[in-house]
């Protein structure tokens, strides 16, 4: 009987400890944002939804919202999917196709018409897929990565990381913001070290701060976008 006792205390707390181990110890902030960079540039393919969580201040032009599947690539990453904006006073939606650096739009057409980006003083959607220089670019030039703590998104359970990223990669993304501030960063990697959510906070216009949010889902969904 004494035995069984002994053996009792002895292998409780092994199970105790077995039994609160089974949360796996979060990894590096940095080296998660890392890993979350490779795959996405490995993914070929991911579906993007992209929205600000307020208006467009008035006499501003910028984009308020986008969706759409992008494919990844180093020279001639592509898009397909609508864009909502404000453009010279007037809000807009508009279907949209980018294929590099060439864009088609159906901006107050019935039908594709290819338009110059730059004269919109609009970013290229595109470019959020292109590698090292798009979308990912964020994970890599994120400084004081932190966190590690899960958190509930849906269905999944996301690792969330916080960190700050400079005002020059975000303006080349957005071409929104100042070059000058540094953004609150805040990341959501799921299984597989698919980034899941990014949301990027500071002065995006000259009325104080606002966010942008991106979900990233369907990772190597490929389809098909084709010149109009």
């Amino acid at each position: 009987m004494r035995r069984r006792a002994v053996l009792a205390a002895v292998l409780l707390p092994v199970a105790v400890v077995a039994c609160s181990g089974e949360k796996k110890a979060a990894a590096d902030p940095a080296a998660a944002l890392a890993a979350a960079k490779t795959t996405l540039d490995g993914a070929q393919a991911v579906t993007l939804d992209l929205k600000s969580d307020k208006p467009i201040p008035s006499g501003h032009n910028g984009v308020s919202a986008a969706k759409g599947t992008g494919l990844i690539d180093p020279t001639t990453p592509k898009f397909q999917g609508t864009v909502s904006a404000v453009v010279s006073g007037a809000p807009v939606t508009t279907d949209v196709i980018t294929i590099g650096d060439t864009t088609w739009m159906k901006l107050f057409t019935p039908t594709f018409t290819k338009v110059d980006l730059k004269a919109l003083n609009a970013p290229n959607p595109g470019g959020f897929f292109k590698p090292d220089t798009g979308l990912s670019q964020i994970l890599a030039k994120t400084s004081d990565a932190a966190g590690g703590t899960e958190k509930r998104f849906g269905k999944e359970v996301l690792t969330a990381y916080t960190g700050k990223v400079p005002g020059a990669v975000v303006k080349s993304l957005l071409n929104l913001g100042a070059d000058t501030s540094t953004y609150a960063a805040e990341f959501g990697i799921a299984e597989g070290n698919q980034l899941r959510t990014a949301k990027l906070t500071g002065p995006f216009y000259d009325t104080g701060d606002s966010s942008y949010e991106i979900v990233l889902t369907d990772y190597g969904k490929t389809v098909e976008i084709a010149q109009p």
